[in-house]
């Protein structure tokens, strides 16, 4: 949700999702072998198995989408979902397999409009009784799930091509450091202070995409 707005405004959606995607990965792999150990896997699954269905619908969408309209939507999802979270509301219980496979399908259909599973996601484990730890270990080891199906889609569909696989390669360094030194932090943070830092940056970047 930080990149895309950004790489989309700088290289057009088409480009700037690939190459998030790719950096998605890139960036959560290192974090992979201690988040496992947290992870809820039948809720994880459920998630996964019905965005990894509605993967290549938000992709079909993307391919008819005109590069402007689609920025400002990107920017929109963004926003929505910082505004959602903010609102403080939160499930009472464990959310019931029908929410669950929903927030998977439409995390998986704005993965592959986007780039974007996360707003339905973070708003599904952010709006639970989960510890911070809990919520990041089990969005790190969804996202390079969910990540890993879509970037077989754009693939396929030759939206991913040499010079994207290139760049990602160039960045994939910087953004690794950069969830290392995240990770070493999070412990020194409160709920508080996690959330407030996450939807602070979020409506920062999705205004400031517009502007770019």
């Amino acid at each position: 949700m930080l990149m895309t707005p950004v790489f989309s405004a700088l290289y057009g959606p088409a480009v700037g999702i690939s190459l998030c995607l790719l950096l998605e990965v890139a960036v959560a792999l290192p974090l992979l072998p201690a988040a496992v150990r947290l992870v809820d896997w039948r809720q994880l699954g459920l998630l996964l198995a019905a965005a990894v269905v509605c993967v290549p619908l938000g992709n079909q969408l993307l391919t008819l989408t005109q590069p402007e309209p689609m920025r400002w939507a990107i920017s929109a999802i963004v926003l929505a979902a910082a505004g959602l979270l903010a609102s403080g509301w939160r499930y009472p219980g464990r959310p019931r397999p029908v929410a669950t496979l929903a927030a998977g399908a439409t995390s998986g259909f704005l993965n592959g409009l986007s780039g974007m599973a996360g707003p339905p996601i973070a708003f599904y484990y952010l709006a639970g009784q989960e510890t911070a730890a809990h919520v990041r270990a089990n969005l790190t080891t969804y996202f390079v799930f969910v990540d890993l199906a879509a970037i077989t889609v754009f693939a396929s569909r030759g939206l991913i091509g040499w010079e994207t696989g290139v760049q990602g390669l160039l960045l994939a360094p910087a953004v690794m450091l950069g969830g290392v030194v995240g990770e070493r932090l999070f412990p020194l943070a409160s709920e508080r202070f996690y959330r407030g830092l996450a939807l602070g940056l979020l409506v920062g970047v999705a205004i400031g995409a517009l502007m770019l």
